[in-house]
């Protein structure tokens, strides 16, 4: 329906905005103005504010501004039309009867009819699951997954029976013509084109619902075997899959009450936390949140916390949600719960106490990503660490702010073992050219050398007297994550073959851009400090080779304590009591060793 002008310019005039927008927010007077926080983006100082006079808002800080129309549209998510109409409840004004195009009459009839069916689709749904004998397998699988009846009943879940017709026929029955079923969405039209069968058949039930709580669409879980295990409604002229989110009617007003929200997966991942008190929280209805979702979402909290499913597909889709979201400006966290436990599993085993604890400790989006980053590939092979580097570089690059992207490349170059001026420079570079991956030749120069690395190859190299001696006493666990690791590999399989280390030999493994292939050159060339070949220098040599090792060893040691106190921390964060007292066993271990390692240097 569509009004004229003289109607909405005399509600807008009636329309008191301070009212209105005061059912949403909590308004103070300042002045000629009300001020608030602002409902459209996370802040703590209030900069949002309407003038009663002019019938406007605005708020200072992210800019959004209008009029009470405007202020609804934005809020509500909805269209001018249904502004209109809310404003006009609210203000108890009887909208006129207009007359209106053909094509408008009928774009509304038709949002109409599928609204009315779609309501008759619920009541039916809902009946068959408390009233019928079929219905009784799905009320035991919800019991099953502790749906408690309230939940049921609020969120209005229903049974569609396994029959071909039995809701096409109801629909009928309330009056519902062949023309309109057919494009509800609710059925399936045959391949013949004759006719059409009931799309949802011996599933569990979901409406999805706009702002409002009318039905736009239905998302069905089917019960014992058959795929798709999920089914949802198609597009309609009142659904478009990517544009809404489960549960956002019931959790809007705690959302924005509590200034974020919690994005889970699945209906059931919803519905067990919201039951237990974790009332500001949506559903993505199983997919990657898309950026309509996000704006969405963005009209009630401008923070989110994704807490998707542990699994593989939970965490690709974790990772396109956060570029999403940081694209669409949001403040994103990542809470990831032990034991690969999704929301619904742990909250049922664990309950919602334990589940508010972890949500204080979530991770940063990026450290998030590093973390996945650095499990996804071997830290132990330069060429790893540069994937992992090209995995975290793309979302390094959404961070707008500098300084707090300059505290990020440092982590990240501690996490690595890589000069943080390095990676400095190698990222600038990277967005100045617009790159999504930094070079193998720059990236593996960042992979720097330690001094104590350097000499004791050199020495090893050069010195075939101290090589064997020092040989029988490196193992791989001395150069395990070094620059050089795969050198010592091959120097040890060189030494058990019998074979001298001769560059030509050596030079074979390594590529033309890897610079271990120019150090090998330098070393074999610079014999400065090898001494002379007596006894008494051959052994000074060798102090000094078995004091480089003894160094290594140390710091080997430092950077293993150094990784596990941050597999420390993330166990701390998600409450996994087992898994932190053998984090803490390992460490003292490592400790242990390192106090040892320091007695015996003394």
């Amino acid at each position: 329906m569509r009004w004229g002008r003289s109607f909405t310019e005399e509600l807008r005039t009636q329309a008191d905005i301070v009212r209105i927008v005061g059912d949403y927010v909590a308004l103070r007077k300042r002045g000629s103005n009300f001020l608030a926080c602002c409902p459209f983006h996370q802040e703590k100082t209030p900069s949002f504010n309407v003038n009663p006079a002019r019938q406007l808002f605005k708020c200072f800080g992210c800019g959004k501004a209008g009029d009470v129309f405007g202020f609804v549209m934005e809020i509500e998510g909805v269209s001018f039309p249904d502004a209109v109409r809310t404003v006009a409840e609210k203000c108890g004004v009887a909208l006129p009867e207009v007359s209106e195009s053909r094509e408008n009459e009928e774009r509304d009839r038709l949002r109409e009819d599928l609204l009315r069916m779609n309501a008759w689709a619920t009541e039916f749904f809902e009946i068959q699951l408390i009233e019928t004998a079929e219905g009784r397998r799905a009320l035991g699988y919800l019991e099953s997954r502790g749906v408690e009846p309230e939940t049921q009943r609020r969120f209005r879940l229903g049974y569609a029976p396994a029959s071909w017709d039995a809701l096409s026929n109801h629909l009928r029955e309330r009056g519902a013509s062949r023309s309109q079923i057919e494009r509800s969405g609710l059925v399936t039209l045959r391949e013949s084109g004759a006719g059409f069968y009931d799309r949802f058949r011996g599933r569990l039930m979901f409406p999805i619902t706009d702002s409002q709580g009318r039905t736009l669409a239905f998302g069905g879980r089917i019960l014992g075997e058959g795929e798709p295990k999920y089914l949802n409604s198609p597009e309609t002229a009142i659904y478009t899959k990517g544009q809404h989110l489960f549960g956002l009617g019931a959790s809007r007003d705690e959302i924005r009450r509590r200034g974020f929200a919690i994005l889970v997966e699945g209906y059931l991942d919803f519905l067990i936390p919201f039951q237990a008190g974790m009332t500001n929280l949506v559903a993505s209805l199983g997919t990657a949140l898309t950026e309509a979702q996000a704006r969405l979402l963005g009209r009630y909290a401008r923070k989110i916390i994704v807490n998707f499913d542990p699994d593989s597909a939970g965490v690709n889709a974790t990772r396109r949600s956060l570029e999403t979201l940081l694209n669409e400006g949001f403040k994103v966290n990542v809470l990831t719960l032990p034991d690969n436990l999704d929301p619904d599993e742990f909250i049922r085993d664990r309950g919602v106490e334990a589940y508010r604890k972890l949500l204080k400790g979530t991770q940063s989006f990026l450290d998030y990503i590093v973390e996945r980053a650095i499990v996804d590939h071997n830290q132990a092979t330069p060429g790893g660490k540069v994937e992992t580097l090209n995995a975290i570089l793309p979302y390094l690059k959404l961070v707008r702010d500098r300084i707090e992207r300059a505290e990020h490349i440092e982590r990240i170059a501690d996490r690595l073992r890589i000069e943080g001026r390095l990676i400095r420079d190698e990222f600038k570079r990277a967005v100045e050219n617009r790159q999504e991956k930094v070079s193998q030749k720059a990236a593996t120069a960042m992979l720097s050398v330690k001094p104590a690395e350097r000499r004791l190859l050199q020495i090893i190299l050069n010195r075939c007297d101290v090589r064997r001696r020092m040989l029988e006493r490196i193992t791989e666990e001395d150069f395990k994550g070094l620059r050089t690791a795969e050198l010592f590999r091959l120097l040890l399989e060189f030494e058990q073959r019998g074979v001298e280390p001769e560059f030509s030999a050596l030079n074979e493994t390594f590529g033309e851009d890897d610079p271990v292939r120019e150090m090998i050159a330098g070393m074999l060339v610079d014999e400065t400090g090898m001494g002379s070949a007596d006894a008494g220098g051959i052994e000074r040599l060798m102090e000094e080779a078995e004091a480089s090792l003894h160094s290594l060893r140390c710091l080997q040691l430092v950077e293993r304590q150094a990784e596990l106190q941050a597999e420390i921390n993330r166990a701390q964060r998600s409450a996994d009591e087992n898994r932190l007292n053998d984090l803490l066993m390992q460490k003292f271990a490592l400790a242990k060793r390192e106090r040892a390692l320091a007695t015996d240097a003394d």
